[in-house]
């Protein structure tokens, strides 16, 4: 909270005056001329434009680029997960975007709507839908493990924002070029949500993006992070999952570009920053996982919900559980510590076995028949 605090009052464009402010403490926090501009970072108007065609441009310089993102993607999957078919698919989204983008030039009121939802309905629950989801069917702790990878990215996000600002798409539909030089007094813009305000018929996005507190902070795109992330986890316990929150980023993607608020390395920046904050605790989930598998840790939420009812283990059998699947390393590790576990739980339930019957044999003898026992 305290983070956020400062971030809304330093970058905030506040538009009263001096005067009026004095006697209002709201006002005061929301007072960015009282920093002087010098000491801000300085705005980069061109940068993302610019490099964003440089990267996707399909130009031998841009096809070989695409590339080398695509092998550091399957570079990068492979080494969490030793899958080389699943490690196929992180090298997909250079390419992606690029065919994404062909469509995010006509428009049309369908279309507006569509995105609308993606980029201004679901991308606000889909984190709580994923966590609740989590919570019922994945292992116990993976919910926690999810808010923290979540959080880190959504922070490093905000930092980049704040030391780096950088302009979106919008800012040459609304200035034109030349691109003026950026400053922090420019009101935000709600782009390609203004037509959806004339869909619904109200000012909310219009009204909400020109007091937005970060105009430029473009890249990386949180909107195409928060949907990663959410695909990441949900993907790695369900293969009907994976395939919905697949569509989900992709509708994501597309949407930021269509509404003309990221540019295609924004949600390359996005998909980057969530993977590094998952990698982060991916052995942390694997743990996790082998202790539900081994009964260490309990139920999940939905065996907890549902103890002692027909309904706790309805879902037993019919999960398609681990769609990332641990390596061949991991998968002997978890098959010895799986035999070693089920051996000393063996060896122990014997002995405790052993130790009962001598002490009901010692009990049920007459003590006549004990001396006779012991003397033997």
């Amino acid at each position: 909270m305290t983070f956020i605090l400062i971030w809304i009052t330093t970058f905030k464009n506040g538009n009263t005056s001096r005067a009026e402010a004095v006697g209002n403490l709201t006002d005061l926090l929301f007072l960015a001329y009282r920093i002087d501009s010098s000491i801000r970072p300085y705005i980069h108007v061109k940068f993302l434009e610019e490099e964003d065609h440089r990267v996707f441009d399909i130009t031998f310089a841009g096809v070989a680029i695409q590339c080398i993102l695509a092998v550091a993607g399957y570079s990068w999957m492979y080494a969490l997960t030793r899958r080389p078919k699943l490690s196929l698919l992180a090298a997909v989204p250079p390419f992606a975007l690029n065919i994404l983008h062909i469509g995010t030039h006509e428009l049309s009121p369908a279309l507006d709507v569509f995105t609308w939802l993606s980029y201004g309905v679901i991308h606000f629950v889909s984190p709580f839908l994923a966590a609740f989801w989590l919570w019922l069917f994945a292992s116990p702790g993976v919910v926690s493990i999810f808010a923290w990878s979540f959080g880190i990215q959504n922070c490093l996000g905000i930092i980049t924002h704040l030391s780096f600002p950088t302009a979106a798409p919008w800012y040459g539909d609304q200035y034109g070029y030349p691109l003026p030089p950026g400053n922090y007094s420019m009101p935000g813009s709600a782009a390609g949500l203004v037509r959806v305000d004339a869909v619904l018929g109200t000012h909310i996005y219009q009204n909400a993006f020109k007091a937005s507190p970060l105009v430029f902070g473009a890249f990386p795109s949180l909107h195409g992070a928060f949907s990663c992330c959410c695909f990441f986890f949900i993907a790695r316990y369900s293969r009907r999952g994976a395939f919905m929150l697949g569509f989900y980023v992709l509708w994501q993607w597309f949407s930021t570009m269509y509404l003309r608020h990221h540019w295609r390395l924004d949600l390359l920046g996005g998909l980057t920053y969530s993977a590094f904050a998952f990698s982060i605790f991916y052995r942390s989930l694997q743990r996790m996982d082998r202790a539900y598998a081994l009964g260490a840790s309990g139920g999940n939420g939905w065996q907890r919900l549902f103890e002692n009812t027909p309904l706790q283990h309805v879902f037993d059998g019919k999960s398609d559980y681990q769609v990332v699947r641990e390596s061949s390393d991991d998968e002997e590790y978890f098959s010895r510590s799986t035999s070693g576990e089920m051996e000393e739980r063996t060896s122990a339930d014997l002995e405790a076995q052993r130790l009962d019957d001598l002490e009901r044999s010692w009990q049920s003898k007459h003590p006549s028949q004990r001396s006779t026992v012991i003397s033997c």
